[in-house]
C-alpha cells in the first residue's frame, strides 16, 4: 500500500512553543512526502514563514473551531488527524467518535498531560478523551509515566517520540535584532530572562541576587509579554542603580526571538513553581547555556551539558550560581558541549521518522476499528 499519508495537524494557538513545533513536524513530514494540512489559530504567528505544506487559520475559541475542523476534514479527506492541544475535552472524545465513525484515525500529543487551570476538576474529561483515541505520543519519559499512572492510558497506545526541534534554529533562517534592545558590548555578559509574565517564576528573588553579589560586566535583559508580573517598581530601580537592566516588556517576534538567543550568554530560569517549560529545548537549540531552578523540569537536562541547576528559592545560591557560571571558560565548555548534541535538521527528520512509523502502523491494518494498535510501543525505539 502506499506509504504517503494525508495528515491533518491541529495547533488552535497559533502561539509559541506548540506553534513551532507543529510547523516542524509538519516540515518533516512533507520532507517525507506527505500530505499535510496545519490547523491552527487565527493569531499564527509564523503566517509569514514559507513552508512545504498547506496552511489554514481558522481555528477560532469556542465551539465554532470544531466546526471549522469537521469542515477541514470533510474537504482534506485525512488518514489521520494529529492533535497538539485539546482545551475542551468533551467535545474532542465527540469529535474523535465522529472522525473513528468516518476511518479516521486520531492521534494525541499533550504537551502537559492536563492543564495548568482546573487540572483536577478536567481529569475524569481528560481520561475520556485520553482513552478514545488512537495512540498518545509523549515527548519524554515523564509525560509517558504520567499518561499511565494518571490517566490510565495503557502502555499500548503510548508512543515515545522525544524532541523539540525548534524552525528558528535551522541554517540559514534569518534574525531581526529588536528595536528596543541595545547593541551587545564586546565586553558584555547578557543574562536573559525570558518568557510570559508569572510572580512565580522567580523574577524578584533574581533581582534581589543579582543587587547582592553582581558579576561584572553583566547585563539583565528582561523580555516577554507581561514579563514584570509580580515585580515591584522599587526592586527594579534598586538594580538598575547596581547593573545595567533592559526590559522589553511586549510581545517578542519569533525572529526577534532567534536574535536574542543568538546574543545572549546565559539564560536564567529561577522559578518557584514546578514547570515543564520548552523554554530548555529553546535554548538547547541555539547552543545557550541555561541556569535553572530544580523546579524547572526537563525531557534531558544534563549539568555541565546543558547548563547548571540550583536550589530552587534561595537567593544566596541563585547569586553564587550566576557568578559561577560567568566565571572562566564554563560558558564556552557547555556550549561546545551543546554544538555537539542533535542538530535541527537531524530532529526534525528523527522526529518526522518517528510518526511516519506511527502513522503507516495505525493505518496499515494493525487494528480493527475501535481496537488498540498491537505492535505500537515498538514504535517508540525503531
Amino acid at each position: 500500500m502506499d506509504q504517503r499519508k494525508r495528515i491533518l495537524l491541529v495547533e488552535g494557538s497559533g502561539r509559541g512553543f506548540l506553534c513551532h513545533y507543529a510547523h516542524a513536524l509538519g516540515l518533516g513530514l512533507a520532507g517525507m512526502h506527505h500530505d499535510v494540512l496545519l490547523m491552527t489559530g487565527g493569531r499564527d504567528e509564523l503566517a509569514h514563514w514559507h513552508v512545504p505544506f498547506a496552511k489554514q487559520s481558522c481555528m477560532p475559541d469556542g465551539h465554532a473551531s470544531w466546526r471549522c475542523l469537521i469542515r477541514a476534514v470533510r474537504e482534506f479527506r485525512p488518514d489521520v488527524v494529529h492533535f497538539q492541544w485539546i482545551g475542551q475535552p468533551l467535545a474532542a472524545t465527540a469529535f474523535v467518535t465522529w472522525a473513528r465513525g468516518h476511518g479516521i484515525r486520531v492521534v494525541y500529543t499533550p504537551h502537559n498531560v492536563l492543564p495548568h487551570r482546573g487540572r483536577w476538576l478536567l481529569t475524569p474529561a481528560y481520561r475520556l478523551f485520553y482513552r478514545s483515541v488512537d495512540a498518545v505520543v509523549a515527548r519524554d519519559r515523564n509525560i509517558a509515566w504520567g499518561l499511565e499512572e494518571i490517566l490510565d492510558v495503557g502502555k499500548d497506545r503510548i508512543i515515545h517520540l522525544p524532541g523539540s526541534p525548534n524552525l528558528m534554529a535551522l541554517p540559514g533562517v534569518p534574525g531581526t535584532w529588536a528595536p528596543d534592545l541595545p547593541p551587545k558590548k564586546a565586553d558584555e555578559r547578557w543574562l536573559l530572562y525570558f518568557g510570559h509574565g508569572s510572580g512565580r517564576k522567580g523574577l524578584p528573588l533574581l533581582l534581589q541576587a543579582l543587587q547582592d553579589d553582581c558579576p561584572r560586566n553583566a547585563r539583565l535583559v528582561i523580555a516577554g509579554e507581561g514579563v514584570l508580573a509580580g515585580v515591584e517598581a522599587e526592586a527594579l530601580s534598586a538594580l538598575q542603580g547596581v547593573v545595567p537592566v533592559t526590559v522589553v516588556d511586549r510581545y517578542i517576534q519569533p525572529s526577534e526571538v532567534a536574535e536574542l538567543f543568538r546574543a545572549a550568554d546565559l539564560l536564567v530560569m529561577p522559578y518557584v513553581k514546578q514547570c515543564r517549560s520548552p523554554l530548555l529545548e529553546l535554548a538547547q537549540a541555539f547552543h545557550l547555556p541555561v541556569l535553572r531552578s530544580d523546579r524547572v523540569e526537563a525531557g534531558r537536562f544534563v549539568d555541565g551539558i546543558h547548563g547548571f541547576t540550583v536550589p530552587a528559592q534561595d537567593a544566596l545560591a541563585l547569586a553564587v550560581g550566576v557568578r559561577a557560571a560567568l566565571a572562566g571558560d564554563r560558558l564556552a565548555t557547555v556550549r561546545q558541549a551543546l554544538r555537539r548534541e542533535e542538530s535541527a535538521v537531524a530532529g526534525i527528520q528523527r522526529l518526522a521518522a518517528g510518526h511516519h512509523r506511527l502513522y503507516e502502523a495505525l493505518t496499515e491494518g494493525l487494528a480493527a476499528q475501535g481496537k488498540t494498535v498491537a505492535g505500537l510501543a515498538e514504535i517508540s525505539h525503531a
